[in-house]
């Protein structure tokens, strides 16, 4: 309870900063095409950026707080911080009639009152593109490097003192052809995590994972698409002195795309996936799979969000071959005037331990808004609440997180 009257200190800045009188809400404008109330332009509000050539570069900064209530996510003896996020981020986009390239950095730095364990300093960047060969043949691509942490409610870093830390490197590749009504997609990717080396534990995760997928599509209408795509994974790990994580599966999934004038618009798919290890200790994975994100633009001003997605996640958890982890969300999003934006957020996360006797249930709320005070400046406030059952003797939690913060952007 001593963190309450801080709490209440940090809300009574953000209410004085946020002092202008907010504007009135005009009639509600009509959806925009495929893009949810969050992203809709706002030409009163959004920053100009900055003209390089054929691209535009957009810098921001974000500044703020955070009160946790169980930083290290225990269920027992629970402990309660103050930090500090510091954000900076730099976009450049560009501004061709034909092809496009994109590429941004970014910095996510944590400075917590007095569990300075908990610190963190993420950064990384990335750059994807497209080629448009013909109007019939597009090229895609994308390459990310960051170096990134993970959280302390994650199962695989319980028993770690410091936060650990990995460095993460994706690299992805697609070719589309269009034949009439029927397309095909050919794409792959690689993945390499290499964890800090300091923890000798944590090193025995470093992988590397090799995919290729293939999609067949047809058109049914200019509104919906079917398809069908097959993937097939290849997972090698650095050290294999004590269990053989190396593993090969493949995924069978048939999906539908949909964009009904913008107002219903994503990709709903369900199939098949399984796995399978070197090590004859670790049992295979098999099950559903899928992968879902529909929007719903119910008005100009609302937007629902619904997300489902199934996948083989990889664990290093004694005895467990992996982890068939099952996700599911709904988010609204809703301009109440023209420069405040609310949203919500409830999930649901199912993580099965194949091959051990452990089923975790990770339920999550978050309340969210946005203030913007003019191009350059807005105010941004959020609270979230996260709670997991497991079968696991004292791996349950219960934690609540508030933040509150500032962004400056050109």
């Amino acid at each position: 309870m001593a963190g309450l009257p801080r709490i209440a200190t940090l809300a009574l800045i953000g209410t004085s900063l946020a002092s202008p009188v907010a504007l009135a809400q005009q009639p509600a404008p009509e959806p925009e095409r495929n893009v949810t109330v969050e992203e809709r332009r706002r030409p009163q509000f959004d920053p100009l950026g900055i003209r390089a050539g054929g691209f535009l570069i957009f810098p921001s900064l974000q500044v703020g707080g955070e009160y946790d209530s169980n930083v290290f996510a225990t269920e027992n003896n629970e402990e309660d911080d103050f930090g500090l996020l510091v954000r900076p981020r730099i976009t450049a986009a560009s501004q061709w009639s034909r092809h496009a390239l994109n590429a941004s950095l970014f910095g996510d730095f944590a400075f917590y009152e007095e569990f300075d364990d908990n610190n963190y300093q993420d950064f990384g960047g990335s750059v994807n593109g497209r080629l448009d060969i013909t109007r019939n043949d597009i090229v895609t691509g994308g390459l990310t490097l960051a170096r990134r942490h993970e959280g302390r409610e994650s199962p695989e870093a319980v028993g770690s003192q410091n936060l650990v830390t990995y460095f993460d490197g994706l690299a992805q590749l697609a070719y589309r052809r269009e034949f009439n009504l029927v397309y095909v997609v050919v794409g792959g990717s690689v993945n390499r995590k290499d964890y800090d080396e300091e923890d000798l534990r944590e090193d025995l995760r470093d992988l590397v994972d090799l995919t290729g997928d293939l999609r067949i599509g047809y058109k049914i209408s200019p509104r919906f698409n079917l398809f069908v795509q097959g993937d097939y994974t290849i997972v090698r790990y650095d050290n294999d002195s004590v269990i053989d994580r190396d593993s090969q599966g493949f995924g069978v999934s048939i999906g539908t795309d949909v964009d009904i004038t913008g107002i219903l618009f994503g990709e709903a798919s369900i199939g098949y996936i399984r796995r399978d290890y070197e090590d004859d200790t670790l049992d295979s994975v098999s099950g559903p799979g899928g992968l879902a994100r529909l929007t719903w633009n119910v008005t100009g001003l609302t937007s629902l969000i619904f997300e489902a997605s199934s996948a083989v996640v990889e664990t290093t958890q004694g005895g467990a071959s992996s982890n068939l982890q099952t996700n599911a969300a709904a988010e609204v999003q809703h301009e109440l005037l023209r420069n405040l934006i609310l949203n919500g957020r409830l999930s649901f996360t199912r993580d099965d331990f194949e091959g051990i006797d452990r089923t975790d249930h990770t339920y999550r709320a978050q309340l969210g808004a946005r203030y913007l005070l003019n191009r350059n400046l807005s105010l941004d406030a959020s609270y979230l609440f996260a709670t997991r059952d497991s079968d696991l003797n004292g791996a349950d939690y219960d934690r609540h997180i508030v933040r509150l913060g500032v962004t400056a952007r050109l």
